[in-house]
């Protein structure tokens, strides 16, 4: 039998991942989550293979009590795979970026530390693998209002290149996972943040209002989530393991990505500037 923990199980994405090693069989999975109920659903869907860990990332005392829960039942892990995160949308100057951007880091990045730290030993028992998700924002040039995303996905992306180099010497594969637009809970995250901003600004109001209908759109087209489910499969049953595995990627973001800064500084206000004179035209800016 093998075992597996996995954060953020009760949310869609990391919550199929779940779903497709059940199908395949061979697994107990230790279910990590806040969302008590979206667990036991999520048992209900799989069987007893699933056990369902209440957690809090933020909490050395949720994680101790992770370990001793899991050493109940297994003596080791094959598998960690940080999916838990959230996401929000906002300006770096204008309300309390501190208090949002001290919340995702909380999360984003100290959450996965900390359950990487207090799991070590078991994952080394095994010679297991670690799966931290980034995301296309912890590699693509950050966008505007999303900046607050970026910061916690770019730190992601330098400490699992550190703990994977750190790793490498005790054969321990550290995998990163750098997903683009899923439908997950973080839509309605990043939209309600937008939304919060436009009605608040007092600097951007004529760049949110071009830029709303552009969001709407690339919310509005997210992946399928079978892709990503693929992708982690992969990362899970590789042989020789990619170190970072990309899963549909937004096209258009990363034909910008290699432009010079300056260009597309420059090209962000020209757009705002055409679209916003255009928008009023229509009667749909004031």
């Amino acid at each position: 039998m093998k075992y597996a923990f996995v954060t953020g199980a009760a949310g869609g994405l990391a919550g199929a991942c779940v779903e497709e090693m059940m199908r395949r069989g061979g697994w107990t999975i230790f279910a990590a989550d806040m969302n008590e109920e979206g667990l036991n659903t999520l048992r209900e869907k799989c069987g007893d293979g699933i056990i369902p860990v209440v957690l809090d990332i933020t909490s050395d005392e949720s994680c101790e009590k992770a370990v001793e829960l899991i050493k109940q039942t297994a003596d080791h892990l094959d598998v960690v795979i940080n999916a838990a995160g959230i996401h929000t949308m906002g300006s770096l100057v204008e309300g309390s970026p501190l208090k949002a951007i001290e919340k995702m880091i909380d999360i984003n990045v100290l959450g996965m530390i900390r359950v990487n730290l207090y799991l070590f030993d078991l994952i080394d028992a095994a010679k297991g693998r670690i799966i931290n998700f980034s995301s296309e924002c912890g590699w693509e040039k950050p966008q505007p209002f999303n900046t607050h995303y970026a910061i916690t996905k770019y730190a992601v992306e330098a400490y699992t290149m550190g703990l994977r180099r750190e790793l490498n010497f005790i054969d321990i594969p550290v995998i990163k996972i750098q997903p683009g637009s899923f439908k997950t809970g973080m839509h309605g995250q990043a939209n309600a943040g937008y939304l919060k901003l436009l009605e608040t600004t007092t600097h951007y109001k004529d760049v949110l209002t071009v830029l709303s209908p552009l969001m709407k759109v690339a919310l509005a087209h997210p992946n399928d989530k079978k892709y990503l489910v693929d992708t982690v499969m992969h990362a899970i049953y590789d042989k020789y393991p990619r170190t970072n595995y990309k899963c549909k990627n937004t096209w258009y973001l990363q034909a910008i990505n290699p432009i010079p800064d300056k260009i597309i500084d420059f090209g962000y206000k020209k757009v705002v500037s055409i679209g916003y004179k255009v928008m009023k035209k229509m009667g749909k800016a004031e």
